[in-house]
């Protein structure tokens, strides 16, 4: 039973993946809420260089640009939407003249055509929200740096933790939106075999 379950909510995650995506990234943004930093729990994070730390919260700064720049790539699948809707017409009226006996499959080949251009849209409204409303970072306040000392530290800590946390709702972002593109591929190679049936 506990395997045909999982069976069950695997193919949801597949079909919906925004919908995972969605309660993820909640999950996330939770956790940012309650950060108490890199350093919480650590066993002797005192000698833990203040040097080490700079380097951390830096590398998060270029995580977060390799994501941005992925999903930059990904707008590419808005495109490809605006082609294939462009090109419609043509493709269903050929389905139309080979099935003309059996209307009922060009109904079919339409709805998988559509529900292919909607995952290429979601796939390309994915990564421009991300852009858009997950650009946000955690910087350490200047009066922290003025101050120096353990107060540094600690903001360092915690605004490593939220951009490490912020990386991975980009990351599910990107994810989710290549989870789009494969199930489109998918929904159009279905309809394509359909075209090129030697029937």
């Amino acid at each position: 039973m506990k395997n045909i379950l999982k069976f069950i909510i695997f193919i949801f995650k597949s079909v919906f993946p925004m919908v995972a995506n969605y309660k993820d990234n909640k999950k996330i943004r939770e956790k940012i809420s309650k950060s108490k930093g890199v350093l919480y729990g650590v066993s002797n994070n005192e000698n833990i260089e203040l040097e080490d730390l700079i380097k951390m919260y830096d590398e998060t700064f270029k995580k977060k640009d390799k994501f941005e720049d992925k999903a930059k790539t990904n707008i590419v699948s808005v495109s490809i939407s605006i082609t294939l809707i462009m090109g419609a017409s043509g493709f269903l009226s050929n389905i139309k003249d080979k099935f003309c006996c059996a209307p009922w499959i060009s109904w079919i080949i339409f709805g998988i055509f559509i529900v292919s251009v909607l995952y290429m849209l979601c796939a390309g409204i994915l990564v421009i929200k991300m852009l858009i409303n997950e650009n946000a970072v955690h910087v350490v306040s200047l009066e922290n740096m003025a101050s120096g000392g353990e107060p540094l530290r600690e903001d360092y800590s915690i605004c490593i933790e939220n951009n490490q946390y912020m990386n991975m709702i980009r990351n599910n972002y990107v994810y989710t939106s290549y989870e789009c593109i494969r199930n489109a591929l998918f929904f159009l190679l279905f309809a394509l075999i359909f075209v090129i049936i030697p029937i």
